[in-house]
């Protein structure tokens, strides 16, 4: 391949891999609209609602999502699940393991927490990321993009409100420098987990025809999710056992403004974007995709200020649309800035 073809290869991967950030950061109002149907149904309170039921309605909607979105892949890439083979099954099997176990960790420390902090405590896959590409693929990321990790880390402090504007300078939020927390620890296990996901896709990517294992990793995931939803059930304090045993949550789910949104969530920051991943991440290095991946607060804020009402209107719960503040144009902007150091080409290039 000439060099004008591995660039323009490196273009598209980073122009698919903005996309999948701008994708995954639409889903955040409807995963927020859909545990306010969920509390709504069965009759608690956002604030109070105990961790159990939290990861218990999370794991539900995240079975429900990857099982329409391996569903929609059979249907609609059946090419590509011809060519399957044991190796490409076996790939998306570990790759779904990581990213499941990461996301109930993530989930249950979030009951310990606050947003901000776990927020802040999920962009250190950037600081991951190259240890773990290093030690498992022997692979020393430039000095410039090491900078550019520790940048994103400042811009997603910002962003995400652990570092706020006050008295004409920035201050640690008061809930920000709490003692530490399980919740801590969990977000912290859960960063390693996203971080072992990225470094998986890219050493299974350059092996191996990454959108093959793609239905694998949404089938374990579908499946992981499922299997940790039967578990935790049945210590879950606001649920009834005769909802708990499933007549509840199947209640929600055959509702058509639950049912719509977890459709789509299924097809775009799903189907769509998991499959851009696999497909276009292994063109990149696993650290400048970590902190391509940091843009990704910085798409759901944007989302916030404007889906929230429509979603609030047609869903009928309270859900107000966020407002430009300061901080998310400050923040924005650094990880933006942060974003073309990654991306800087080097002189080799």
């Amino acid at each position: 391949m000439s060099e004008t073809a591995q660039l323009v290869s490196h273009r598209r991967a980073v122009l698919a891999l903005v996309v999948v950030n701008v994708l995954w950061g639409s889903s955040f109002p409807f995963i927020k609209t859909l545990n306010l149907l969920a509390d709504e149904h069965f009759g608690v309170d956002e604030h109070t609602a105990s961790g159990a039921f939290r990861a218990a309605a999370s794991a539900w909607m995240i079975g429900l999502r990857f099982t329409l979105a391996f569903a929609m892949f059979a249907i609609c890439c059946r090419g590509v699940m011809r060519r399957v083979r044991w190796p490409h099954f076996l790939a998306g099997v570990a790759i779904g393991c990581l990213f499941v176990i990461g996301m109930v960790l993530q989930v249950s420390g979030l009951s310990t927490i606050p947003a901000s902090r776990s927020g802040f405590l999920t962009s250190l896959a950037v600081v991951w990321t190259p240890v773990l590409a290093t030690l498992f693929e022997r692979q020393r990321p430039r000095v410039i993009v090491l900078l550019a990790a520790g940048v994103s880390l400042f811009g997603v402090a910002i962003l995400t409100g652990l570092l706020q504007w006050a008295d004409g300078g920035l201050r640690f939020a008061p809930d920000g420098l709490g003692q530490w927390k399980t919740g801590d620890t969990l977000t912290l296990l859960a960063v390693l987990f996203f971080s072992g996901q990225i470094v998986a896709v890219d050493w299974f990517g350059k092996r191996l025809d990454s959108l093959a294992f793609t239905p694998s990793m949404f089938g374990t995931t579908a499946v992981l999710a499922l299997l940790f939803f039967a578990l935790i059930q049945p210590s879950i304090p606001e649920v009834s056992a005769i909802d708990s045993a499933s007549a509840g949550w199947y209640a929600l789910t055959i509702q058509p403004r639950f049912y719509v949104l977890i459709v789509l969530l299924s097809i775009f920051p799903s189907l769509v974007a998991f499959s851009l991943m696999n497909r276009f991440q292994p063109s990149v290095s696993p650290t400048q995709a970590s902190v391509l991946y940091t843009l990704e607060p910085l798409m759901a804020s944007t989302w916030a200020m404007f889906v929230p009402g429509l979603l609030s209107v047609w869903c009928a719960v309270q859900y107000a649309n966020e407002t430009l503040t300061f901080e998310l144009v400050l923040g924005g902007t650094i990880l933006i800035l942060a974003n073309l150091l990654a991306l800087w080409p080097s002189k080799e290039a």
